[in-house]
C-alpha cells in the first residue's frame, strides 16, 4: 500500500511539473558505452557537466566543495560552448532518460530539469553530441546492475598499460587500496588542494603541463578538472575528468546498496567520513606516487 500511494504520488508531481520541462530540448548524448569507446578510439579528452557545474554556470550558487566566482562562471560557459577537436564535452544522459536510475535519482533529475532547464538551455545545442556525464557514476545510482562489470571492463581499457598523471584532492587516493587502475603503466599523481581549487588554478595548469607530458593526465577536481580537461586537450595532452570513479568502484566491490563511507577516501556525498588513515602499505605506495603538492 505504502508502495502505490509512492508511485501516485510520483506520477502526480511528475504530470503536475510536466509544463516546466516539456520546452526542454532532447539533446544528442552517446550512452555510457559508447562515451568511453569514443574516448578510447580517438583517445579524446573530457570535460563533464553535472548539477554542480551547470549551478556554477549559471551563478546559482555555491557547490559542497567549491565557492561560486564570476572568473569559474565564465569558464565553465567556455568550455560548454568550446569546439576542441580532441576535446568530448559530456553533460548527463539522464537529460534525455532516467530509464534505468534508481527512483530517487530520478526525482534528482527530473526536479533538476524542473528548475534549471528552460536556463540551461541557451548554453546547450542541438547540433551537437555530448558525451555521457555520469560515466564515472556507473553504480550506485544504476536500477539495473547487469551491464556494471562490462562497464568496469571496458573503463579500464581507457589506462591500459598508460603512464598515468592523476590530478586530485588530498583526499582523494585514486586508486589506494583497490586494483582499478592496476593494469596502467605507472601511476603518479599531482596533489590539489581539496576546497576551493579553483584558487589555485593557474599554478595546477602549470605543473600539470610540467609533469604530464606523454601521459593519460586523470583528474578528480570537481569543476577545476572541467576547465582544466579542456585547457589541456588545446595543448594537445589527454586528459580526462572523471571525478568519483574511485567511489563508484570501491561500492560495486563492497556490493554496497547505498552511499556509505569508504575507508581512506572522503566523498562529498557521504555524511560520515572515515578517519583517512592509511595502513603502512597504502601509504608507502601513496607516498612515492606523489611527484608535487599545491598547498
Amino acid at each position: 500500500m505504502i508502495r502505490i500511494k509512492k508511485n501516485l504520488y510520483y506520477y502526480f508531481w511528475l504530470c503536475r511539473s510536466y509544463k516546466l520541462r516539456r520546452k526542454f530540448p532532447a539533446f544528442d548524448i552517446l550512452n555510457t558505452s559508447e562515451t568511453i569507446s569514443h574516448i578510447i578510439k580517438n583517445r579524446k579528452s573530457i570535460s563533464r557537466f553535472g548539477d554542480g557545474e551547470f549551478r556554477l554556470l549559471l551563478q546559482e550558487r555555491d557547490i559542497y566543495f567549491q565557492a561560486l566566482t564570476i572568473d569559474l562562471a565564465l569558464r565553465l560557459r567556455e568550455v560548454l560552448a568550446s569546439n576542441v577537436p580532441n576535446l568530448l564535452i559530456a553533460i548527463p544522459g539522464t537529460f534525455t532518460s532516467v530509464k534505468n536510475i534508481k527512483h530517487a535519482s530520478k526525482v534528482h533529475w527530473i526536479n533538476f530539469i524542473n528548475l534549471y532547464g528552460e536556463k540551461l538551455t541557451p548554453y546547450l545545442r542541438l547540433d551537437k553530441t555530448y558525451g555521457d556525464s555520469l560515466i564515472s557514476r556507473f553504480y550506485m545510482d544504476c536500477k539495473n546492475k547487469s551491464k556494471v562489470e562490462n562497464t568496469v571492463q571496458q573503463l579500464k581499457r581507457i589506462w591500459e598499460s598508460e603512464d598515468v598523471l592523476f590530478v586530485e584532492g588530498e583526499l582523494s587516493r585514486l586508486g589506494i587500496g583497490n586494483d582499478l587502475f592496476n593494469n596502467a603503466k605507472s601511476v603518479e599523481r599531482i596533489i590539489c588542494p581539496s576546497e576551493n581549487a579553483y584558487a589555485s588554478y593557474e599554478e595546477i595548469l602549470h605543473n600539470v603541463k610540467k609533469f604530464g607530458k606523454s601521459k593519460l593526465i586523470i583528474l578528480a577536481l570537481g569543476p577545476t578538472a572541467t576547465i582544466l580537461a579542456h585547457d589541456l586537450a588545446k595543448e594537445n595532452f589527454w586528459a580526462l575528468d572523471l571525478g568519483h570513479i574511485d567511489i563508484e568502484y570501491l561500492w560495486y566491490k563492497m556490493k554496497a546498496t547505498e552511499k556509505i563511507p569508504v575507508g581512506n577516501k572522503k566523498s562529498a556525498e557521504v555524511s560520515e567520513d572515515s578517519n583517512f588513515e592509511l595502513s603502512e602499505s597504502e601509504n608507502i605506495t601513496y607516498q612515492t606516487s606523489i611527484i608535487f603538492k599545491i598547498r
